[in-house]
C-alpha cells in the first residue's frame, strides 16, 4: 500500500497573493493580460536564446578542419549575434515593463491583504 500526503494548507501571504492576481483582473484586465503576454514573450526569447546555443554547439561540434573556413558556422554565428542583440534589448524593455506593472498593482495589495485576513 502506497499512501500520498497532499498538503492543501493555504498560507496567508499565497492567499494574498491568489487575491491579488483576482483583484487586478477585475479592476485591471489590461494589465493582468500584458503581464501574461510578457511572461509569454520572455519564455519565447528564452526559448529561442537557448535553440541559438545549442545550434552554434552543434556546428562546433560538428566541424572539421579549421573553424574559420566553414562559412555556415560563421553566417551562423554572426545572425545569432544579431537576434541575441534584438532578444536582449527586448528582455531589458520587458524587465522594465514588469517593474512599472508591478508597482501599478501593487497599489491593490491592500485590498488583496484584507481580503486574505478576512
Amino acid at each position: 500500500i502506497k499512501v500520498t500526503i497532499i498538503n492543501f494548507t493555504v498560507t496567508p501571504s499565497g492567499l494574498e497573493d491568489q487575491l491579488l492576481v483576482d483583484v487586478v483582473q477585475n479592476e485591471r484586465p489590461d494589465l493582468e493580460q500584458r503581464k501574461d503576454e510578457l511572461t509569454v514573450a520572455i519564455a519565447a526569447d528564452q526559448k529561442e536564446l537557448k535553440r541559438l546555443e545549442d545550434s552554434i554547439l552543434h556546428m562546433l561540434a560538428t566541424s572539421t578542419g579549421n573553424i574559420l573556413d566553414d562559412e555556415a558556422l560563421i553566417n551562423n554565428l554572426a545572425q545569432s549575434k544579431v537576434t541575441a542583440v534584438a532578444i536582449e534589448g527586448r528582455l531589458k524593455e520587458a524587465e522594465q515593463t514588469s517593474k512599472e506593472i508591478n508597482t501599478a498593482r501593487e497599489s491593490y495589495r491592500i485590498v488583496a491583504n484584507r481580503g486574505s485576513v478576512l
